[in-house]
């Protein structure tokens, strides 16, 4: 199972509900506007091929690749983060890898650092869901 996940955040200012309880609205905001492509289905065989919307991968002792680790694949797959233009049809875990990944960083810089900042601010960003 392939897992790519979305960070967002927090600067070490949220506890582990908080930010459960967000990453929850999230999926359910993403699922409601692409039921089609989407699932909050834990079960396999009940999503129908569709991408599932995990916010309880963000849990205590729940293990995830960090962002340029090597994966123990063919061709030595690089977890790269992306920019969101980047992220389209024929998009392939292949696409990185570890004869790549330092120069993709020379030329990008690194586009996570800005995840390991300051954060967000969970009041104004569920006051923004509330607008809509």
């Amino acid at each position: 199972m392939r897992q790519n996940p979305i960070y967002i955040p927090f600067g070490g200012k949220y506890d582990y509900e908080q930010s459960k309880e967000f990453a929850r609205v999230i999926v359910t905001l993403v699922h409601r506007e692409l039921p089609d492509y989407t699932s909050l289905e834990r079960t396999v065989k009940d999503r129908k091929g569709k991408m599932y919307l995990d916010f309880l991968q963000n849990r205590p002792h729940a293990t995830i690749a960090t962002a340029y680790s090597v994966r123990p694949k063919p061709g030595a797959t690089v977890s790269m983060p992306l920019h969101w233009d980047e992220v389209k049809k024929g998009l392939q875990i292949s696409d990185f890898n570890i004869r790549n990944a330092i120069s993709r960083m020379n030329e990008m810089g690194d586009i996570f650092k800005p995840v390991l900042g300051k954060g967000i601010d969970l009041k104004k960003a569920i006051a923004k869901f509330s607008e809509k």
